[in-house]
């Protein structure tokens, strides 16, 4: 018998798909949120949580040898030095590829097609063709993960006549969608070939700090970069005085360092940048078909945690993701 606790707010749909995977002997519990969790008198005897709890929950939580994230994201638990190495953390990747590529994709439209420069005229009673308007056609995209965001956002790319390059951690052969795919280690051989560079790679010791100084530089001024990965894979102020100085042509960021940004810092008032507080892929919001791909993720980890089985997307502290 298994004691599960599911901390993230579940329609009547959701709960059915959940309570059909797990098996009869099962207790499953369904809190508001993770505070009434924390205070709930089970909270010694549950085994698996679905959620993102807290470290004082988890401490609490004496039975717990199970966490599964609703988020592709881990750094919470990667800062913490004494996390229990007795419980398996497993994370929503392969959800959020569609949600997030979709921004992608429409943040450099904004920017190619120069749309909010073009909304700001409107406005002030303007009417006229604003040089320099281009087109995601016949452009080469340099895009860092080749996992299921960089996959789902090389095929919308594709869709709009860009080239997609992918670069992985690890060597990999015929990584559908790609045009081509490299090893990291070719990434300041390949920055200068690409009109369009995309970061949605994890955050860990590894990437911080990978785009500085000597890496922009090797970027096109014509460039546009693009991170959805994490905020200190980019060091912030050289991208500033990149932008500043036309040495790129634009900026779409989802995630900053710091996060939020400071309310006066000087990217948030460039016409070249689009700034957004961390929402390309929308978690446990109003997005349906993510929070469906979430709870299947899930669900497959239940059957497999039934049998005795690996589960899918297990967090490797040692590597960070």
């Amino acid at each position: 018998m298994r004691t599960i606790a599911i901390t993230k707010k579940c329609t009547e749909c959701e709960k059915e798909l959940i309570m059909s995977t797990v098996q009869e002997q099962d207790s499953v519990l369904f809190f508001d949120d993770e505070e009434e969790l924390k205070n709930s008198k089970e909270i010694e005897q549950i085994d698996i949580i679905f959620g993102e709890p807290a470290i004082e929950t988890i401490r609490k939580a004496k039975s717990l040898r199970w966490i599964q994230m609703s988020w592709a994201g881990v750094n919470q638990y990667m800062s913490i030095p004494d996390f229990p190495t007795t419980i398996t953390v497993t994370n929503a990747s392969g959800a959020y590829g569609n949600v997030i590529s979709e921004y992608v994709v429409s943040g450099l439209l904004l920017l190619i097609r120069q749309l909010p420069t073009y909304m700001n005229q409107i406005r002030l009673g303007g009417w006229e063709k604003i040089a320099g308007d281009d087109t995601l056609e016949g452009k080469r995209a340099l895009i860092l993960g080749t996992g299921n965001i960089g996959q789902e956002t090389a095929k919308k790319l594709k869709c709009f006549g860009v080239y997609t390059i992918g670069m992985c951690r690890t060597a990999k052969e015929n990584v559908k969608p790609f045009d081509e795919v490299y090893t990291i280690d070719k990434l300041d051989e390949k920055l200068g070939e690409a009109d369009i560079v995309i970061i949605a790679l994890p955050g860990t010791e590894k990437t911080r700090n990978l785009f500085d100084t000597e890496r922009i530089q090797l970027m096109r001024e014509s460039a546009i970069l693009v991170n959805v990965g994490r905020g200190f894979i980019v060091d912030t102020e050289t991208l500033m005085e990149a932008l500043k100085n036309k040495r790129l042509r634009g900026a779409v960021l989802d995630v900053t360092n710091p996060e939020p940004l400071p309310e006066q810092h000087p990217l948030r008032k460039m016409n070249n940048v689009l700034i957004t507080p961390h929402i390309s892929g929308i978690t446990w919001g109003e997005n349906m078909f993510t929070r469906k791909r979430i709870v299947e993720i899930f669900c497959k980890n239940i059957v497999h945690d039934t049998n005795h089985e690996i589960k899918e997307n297990v967090i490797d502290f040692a590597r960070g993701y």
